[in-house]
């Protein structure tokens, strides 16, 4: 079985954390096992494991998507999905609209880095401010879908509180913010690329 990353930190079990408490159990689990406050080297070793140990579960439990894959191994650990997590239309017309933008700031990237004259480079400016309006509608969209997903947590901890754990729901939700949190990603990557031709 996986260690509890949630036990490492002082936290319950839940699907709804917030960001401030999780950084504040990591806070006091960081600095009560901190190898600072060894008293002899065998206790440093210890420490430094522990240690480790509390980042590995910060880093796990931060992003929502791993947060719930972990709730997933933690109570359900024979868990095997009875079917892909589906895509409903929402999250089908949000891969395209974050997929649409990426694509038109990879091409504005390539000739941007391809025109080598003052003349070719002003010419895509105007193609530029495109490139911005279409990446930050797509982060606006994908920030409102990543609010809803948050919104629905309470609801899955509800029902994880009144029954047997809803490990379908819980696979889903995962699911659905691991592809929020992949697209989200492609999107700073996208814009990394776009300041970094300008």
């Amino acid at each position: 079985m996986a260690s509890d990353s949630f036990a490492l930190l002082g936290l319950p079990r839940s699907a709804c954390l917030s960001p401030d408490e999780i950084r504040a159990a990591f806070q006091k689990a960081a600095a009560a096992a901190h190898p600072d406050a060894a008293a002899h080297e065998a206790d440093r070793a210890a420490r430094t494991l522990l240690f480790q140990q509390i980042n590995e579960a910060s880093g796990i439990l931060t992003p929502i998507a791993s947060r719930l894959k972990h709730l997933l191994a933690l109570e359900a650990p024979g868990f095997i999905p009875s079917r892909a997590a589906p895509m409903d239309d929402a999250l089908v017309a949000l891969f395209s609209e974050v997929g649409s933008a990426v694509q038109l700031a990879a091409a504005w990237t390539r000739d941007r880095l391809a025109a080598t004259t003052f003349l070719a480079k002003a010419s895509l400016t105007a193609r530029e401010m495109q490139v911005q309006e279409a990446l930050e509608a797509a982060g606006a969209s994908l920030r409102l879908a990543q609010e809803s997903l948050a919104a629905s947590l309470p609801g899955l901890e509800a029902m994880r509180s009144t029954g047997p754990v809803p490990t379908e729901a819980l696979h889903t939700l995962a699911q659905r913010a691991s592809f929020l949190e992949k697209w989200q990603s492609q999107l700073q990557s996208a814009w990394g690329a776009l300041f970094a031709a300008s």
